[in-house]
């Protein structure tokens, strides 16, 4: 991760779905997908997931930007 510049915050085992959980700090999506891609490729992981996460002025910016778009639901 810090090849990328970024920052591994924590790492937790887990029971259910998954068996670990980390919470890493990417400077952008693409160089977190870079490191995804080489951990995942590697063989060692059965199954491996990434969720992005919003700051709060992301979503504040997503929320204003979600009334520019039109859209219709189904049978509406």
């Amino acid at each position: 991760m810090e090849s990328v510049g970024g920052k591994l915050h924590g790492f937790w085992y887990a029971f259910g779905t998954h068996d670990g959980y980390n919470l890493w700090e990417a400077p952008d999506n693409v160089s977190m997908a870079a490191v995804a891609l080489a951990i995942s490729g590697g063989g060692a992981l059965v199954s491996f997931e990434t969720t992005v996460l919003l700051t709060v002025d992301e979503t504040m910016d997503a929320l204003r930007n979600a009334e520019r778009v039109q859209y219709r639901a189904p049978g509406a």
